[in-house]
């Protein structure tokens, strides 16, 4: 990537800086017509009624949200955030005390907003709240050995009334997933895991179908549901015209860990061209290169415990000198410190095998790219420009289009720009009749040493279609 390539690359991030006054008023007491729709209204009274709350406080406001402090019959302080949008209510949190520091590296804030919503409505009057809440395709409850609604009803017999009292609430951390243990006094401990193939923006954006779903209209919708757009069948669509159409709708990942029963067979079908092997529970998929240079093997760790299977990349690497062998990829990073190296080393196969995988089901287990922001520029009869800031969108996209083809990716050309890291992936869709989609992928580097800006040059086979 030349010097002229890498201020271009930037000149794609636009920084803006967003500066709220907070006022304070005391006694904010919200009224129907401050709330997005009635659910929120009806939710907001659910959690009033269920205690006896002195809020005669000063509430805080800034551009995003409403913090209101209560206090119980004991004086114990219960702190309550509404977050909203045009100055309407759209969602409401009760805050949690946590053993960790948030970390924005670990991008769990929008995690730690979700268990705040989930223990606002545990502490409601109503069970339709909670349940409506949790979409157990997307998130795991563990409570009492039980798993999903089973958890999540004996979680809803067992909260102490009026309110639960949390302990400060554990981070949990295991590969592809990200979980949070919750404990009180007068519970067992429960779990709630979050798989991250699924990011939050798809969670979050289930949430308000389901609640604008129940909303009475005794307010008016502030957002009008979009009319359905009748799109073409993929079949009929040649890759170009695939992304014009569906680029702003990109597929969601699917949660399997639930519902693979044999290892052997699911990695057999989605990858009928390999060879498949198994050593204690190591699997390595096989398969000659690609006109002798891009390599499409992968291997895994499979995980098999009574109730899900966990896939992870298998992270078999060597370094030889400033060499990173992984199977029979040599990746050359001479232009890197041994520090630059050692960091950047540990996410390597991920990223290989991530875009291996694309076109197979295997993707929704190996998939952790999201909040990156990237460009797609596809050349077929003219050239057209997409952007987004989740390069996991545009791999959805393109794995849903190359199912039944193979997919070789490698990467190299690892330099220093600026100051800062980049480096090359090459990638060929092959199809079964030969034909096959190029990419090139300009991957950069932040300080922390974690991929933040993606730049995809696609080279679609003329015409054809899927």
């Amino acid at each position: 990537m030349s010097n002229k390539f890498g201020y271009n690359f930037y000149k794609i991030l636009i920084i803006m800086f967003f500066v709220f006054i907070t006022i304070e008023l005391s006694g904010f007491e919200p009224k129907a017509t401050d709330f997005i729709n009635s659910y929120q209204y009806e939710l907001y009274r659910s959690w009033l009624s269920a205690e006896k709350l002195d809020g005669d406080f000063p509430a805080g406001f800034t551009g995003k949200k409403v913090v209101r402090c209560f206090k119980d019959e004991n004086g114990r302080e219960i702190n309550v955030e509404y977050d909203w949008q045009n100055w309407k209510i759209t969602s409401q949190r009760e805050n949690i005390p946590l053993l960790f520091y948030i970390d924005d590296e670990l991008k769990i804030k929008s995690y730690i907003n979700f268990l705040e919503r989930f223990i606002y409505r545990l502490n409601c009057n109503d069970k339709m709240f909670i349940f409506d809440l949790v979409d157990h395709d997307k998130i795991i409850l563990e409570y009492k050995g039980q798993t999903g609604e089973s958890a999540l009803d004996l979680i809803w017999e067992d909260r102490p009334v009026p309110r639960i009292k949390l302990h400060p609430v554990e981070l949990i951390t295991n590969a592809d997933t990200l979980g949070f243990k919750l404990t009180s006094g007068k519970m067992d401990e429960f779990k709630i895991l979050f798989p991250q193939v699924y990011n939050m923006k798809e969670i979050i954006s289930g949430i308000r179908e389901r609640e604008f779903a129940k909303s009475v209209e005794i307010i008016p919708p502030i957002i009008e549901p979009e009319k359905e757009i009748v799109k073409p069948q993929i079949e009929d669509l040649s890759l170009a015209e695939y992304i014009r159409n569906y680029f702003e709708t990109p597929p969601r990942r699917e949660l399997l860990h639930n519902k693979i029963k044999d290892i052997h067979k699911f990695l057999t079908q989605e990858f009928p061209n390999h060879s498949i092997s198994n050593e204690q529970n190591i699997w390595h998929l096989e398969i000659d290169k690609f006109e002798d240079k891009l390599n499409g093997n992968i291997s895994l760790k499979v995980e098999i415990n009574a109730d899900m299977v966990n896939i992870f990349s298998q992270n078999n690497i060597e370094l030889e000198g400033k060499t990173i062998k992984l199977g029979t990829d040599n990746i050359d990073m001479s232009s890197l410190t041994e520090t630059e190296i050692s960091v950047i080393a540990n996410y390597i196969p991920q990223l290989i095998y991530e875009h291996r995988a694309i076109g197979s089901k295997l993707m929704n287990f190996l998939l952790i790219h999201d909040e990156a922001a990237s460009t797609l520029i596809v050349y077929s009869d003219k050239r057209e420009l997409y952007e987004t800031d989740s390069y996991s969108d545009i791999l959805l996209l393109l794995s849903e289009y190359w199912q039944d083809r193979t997919v070789y990716f490698g990467i190299d050309n690892f330099k220093k720009v600026n100051g800062t890291i980049e480096f090359k992936g090459f990638l060929a869709a092959r199809s079964q009749t030969g034909s096959c989609d190029l990419a090139e992928i300009f991957f950069h580097v932040s300080k922390e040493y974690m991929i933040d800006l993606v730049m995809i040059i696609l080279h679609p086979a003329e015409d054809i279609k899927r």
